[in-house]
């Protein structure tokens, strides 16, 4: 039976069923690795004040290239993603020793806007350890690990160089670190409990 004119210009079910579900995949992958004009990689990690009270970033670890930036969004509470590093209040230096350290500041759930946001660009590969101002003695802490980890500071034991006299890492912090292993293995650590 031969098909009428109009029937021979209308896509198959099947073939705009395909069509749809390809924009769809396309749209998906462009909002899950956010991308650069530069083709560099947008991460996004969460700064959060549960009603329970609890503080963390999400996620704790993640792995990156060399040229990715790292966007922090203020969720709810108060905080900051600090690098430990001497010129950051005289704390412990866990970040290669030639990387530019980083402060965001207070950044407050509506102030200075609602999902404020602190960006920082990764050049040098390592491991790079952070925390929030406020909330470094509740245990709110961050790993990064760019490119590989190597042997610099944030691969080392935690107060490795007492005779520099720099603020130690309290102990809370240092308990809620993920391993550089386990960020290897994932690409991705949530915190705990939100897995």
């Amino acid at each position: 039976m031969a098909k009428k004119e109009s029937d021979q210009d209308q896509p198959s079910g099947r073939a705009f069923s395909g069509v749809v579900l390809g924009c769809l995949t396309i749209i998906l992958v462009v909002l899950v690795s956010a991308q650069t004009g530069n083709g560099q990689k947008v991460i996004e990690v969460k700064m959060v004040a549960s009603a329970a009270g609890n503080v963390y970033f999400d996620p704790i670890g993640i792995h990156i290239e060399s040229g990715d930036i790292v966007r922090w969004v203020q969720m709810s509470g108060y905080h900051s993603t600090t690098a430990y590093h001497p010129a950051n209040d005289n704390h412990e230096l866990r970040i290669p020793e030639n990387a530019t350290p980083w402060n965001s500041d207070i950044l407050i759930g509506q102030y200075p806007a609602p999902g404020s946001t602190f960006e920082q660009k990764f050049i040098v590969e390592g491991v790079y350890d952070y925390f929030c101002r406020p909330h470094e003695n509740a245990g709110m802490v961050g790993r990064i690990v760019v490119g590989r980890p190597l042997d610099g500071p944030g691969t080392r034991t935690f107060n490795y160089a007492p005779e520099k006299r720099w603020k130690p890492v309290p102990e809370a912090a240092q308990k809620a670190f993920p391993s550089i292993e386990e960020i290897m293995a994932k690409g991705i650590v949530r915190s705990p409990g939100l897995d």
